[in-house]
Order: structure tokens, then C-alpha cells, then sequence
């Protein structure tokens, strides 16, 4: 069952990830590597594979999505995420990222609460092994309660 639940996971994140940022334009280039990034409503996740895999869902909870994806294409890789938010008070939340390993692709979520229509600001520092170097980009975003 988990494995089925994993893979809705897996097609549910990538396709919505995927696809918005593919439209969007919502990347970093990292040398040999880009960083697709977005942020979605934890509620689009189904209560079934929020539960499988320990997934907090919530109006007012967000997830940040990070992919590491090699130029020459592919999907997730294993990377090292961090990063930190700021709203506009300059109020810092560390970002703990939650490792999503599907055995063919790898991604990283990090849940974080919110207030409605909240601007926020997320620094991200990705970096593909500790032997590479490291890249930091910032986006903003404004939230809404779901």
C-alpha cells in the first residue's frame, strides 16, 4: 500500500512542481545542475498519503518543494537543502527540510505554518555533495488560508 502511496505522492508533487515551474520559469541554475523550487498548500496532498508519510496538512500550512535535477535531465537527485524564512518584519523561521526518497527521484519538503495572505521571503541554499559548491537564491511568495 505504501508503495501505491508513494507513487501518487511522487506523480502528485512532481507533475504539480513540474509542470508549475516549467511554466513559470521558478528555477536556479547550480553549474551542471538546476534547482527547481515551489510552494504549494499542504492540503493538496490526499489525507492518505499525508498520513503514510507523516505529512502535516492544514489551511495554513505550506510546504516549500526543492528538486536538484542534473542538466542533462532526469529527475530529483540527492542534494544538501537548507534555508530559512522571513516575513516582512524580518521574523527568521529555519526551514527543516524533509528528506522524499523515491528510489528514481529525490526531493525535499520543509512544512512551515503561516498567516493568511503572509509575503514571505525563503532563502535557500542547495549544494549537489559536500565536494560542490554552494549556490543560495531567494524568492518570494504571498500565501493564502486554503
Amino acid at each position: 500500500m505504501k508503495s501505491i502511496l508513494s507513487g501518487y505522492l511522487s506523480i502528485l508533487l512532481m507533475c504539480f512542481s513540474i509542470n508549475t515551474i516549467a511554466q513559470e520559469g521558478i528555477s536556479f541554475p547550480m553549474g551542471d545542475h538546476t534547482a527547481y523550487y515551489s510552494v504549494f498548500n499542504s492540503s493538496i496532498i490526499p489525507p492518505k498519503t499525508a498520513a503514510a508519510y507523516g505529512l502535516p496538512r492544514a489551511g495554513n500550512r505550506v510546504y516549500v518543494n526543492i528538486a536538484v535535477v542534473s542538466n542533462e535531465g532526469g529527475l530529483g537527485k540527492p542534494a544538501i537543502i537548507s534555508g530559512v524564512a522571513r516575513n516582512l518584519m524580518q521574523q527568521r523561521f529555519d526551514l527543516e527540510f524533509v528528506t522524499i526518497d523515491e528510489g528514481k527521484a529525490t526531493y525535499y519538503l520543509a512544512p512551515m505554518r503561516f498567516t493568511n495572505e503572509d509575503i514571505l521571503h525563503f532563502d535557500i541554499t542547495t549544494q549537489v555533495d559536500a565536494n560542490s559548491p554552494k549556490y543560495t537564491f531567494t524568492f518570494t511568495k504571498k500565501l493564502y488560508v486554503d
